[in-house]
């Protein structure tokens, strides 16, 4: 029992060490944008923090996991070309709901009430598989959970250090994002408040370009 709340604590660390670093680093060009996009400020921020930290706790939990039932790493699986059509696929989605958004907003549907970009029901799912091609992304850190885990032989044991190194790694781009750049977006905002449909159109443009990116490797 110790020694496995011993190799829990430990994934977690490591978690939280790559979250502080490269993990933060990696998902600036992809959150980034959104948040130059959406309005709301720090108020607002968790309703895209928290659908993107859903989808990569789910993908490390479910690593952690397969390779825990199968007692190898699954390392050689996820190294598949399919990994950045996902990732880039859901960022395009996100990049062109956006831009849908400012065209809709131009038109004048949606008239009578306040439209932001948090009314969009398809903008959490965007983010949600955002994650989730983001976690799955070869990554010296998450090779290194998945070997521990296909040690274990055990799914569930798999299963919680997958959930521990996610849990780790997603609080500081949590807060990074979600005080810092929901501040900064919202600040610029305001400075370029008549301008805002060309940055919210710019974002978007800029989404789909790092989608796009992404998939051609």
């Amino acid at each position: 029992m110790s020694q496995h709340l011993y190799s829990l604590s430990t994934v977690f660390v490591l978690g939280l060490v790559f979250g502080m670093g490269p993990c933060t680093i990696t998902c600036l060009p992809f959150l980034g944008p959104v948040f130059l996009a959406k309005q709301g400020g720090l108020k607002q921020s968790w309703k895209i923090i928290l659908p993107f930290s859903l989808g990569r706790l789910s993908s490390y939990a479910t690593l952690g996991a397969l390779s825990g039932m199968a007692g190898a790493s699954i390392q050689k699986m996820i190294a598949t070309p399919a990994v950045a059509w996902f990732l880039g696929g859901a960022t395009i989605a996100v990049g062109l709901i956006i831009l849908w958004r400012t065209y809709r907003r131009k038109n004048g549907c949606g008239q009578g009430r306040r439209s932001t970009l948090q009314d969009n029901p398809l903008l959490p799912s965007g983010l949600f598989f955002m994650g989730v091609g983001m976690a799955v992304t070869p990554c010296a850190p998450l090779t290194t959970v998945m070997i521990t885990s296909a040690a274990t032989g055990d799914g569930v044991a798999g299963f919680l250090l997958g959930l521990s190194f996610g849990g780790g790694a997603v609080v500081v781009p949590a807060l990074a994002f979600g005080v810092g750049m929901a501040y900064f977006g919202q600040r610029i905002r305001q400075i370029m408040y008549q301008w805002r449909t060309s940055l919210e159109r710019a974002s978007a443009l800029m989404l789909v370009f790092i989608g796009g990116t992404t998939i051609l490797g």
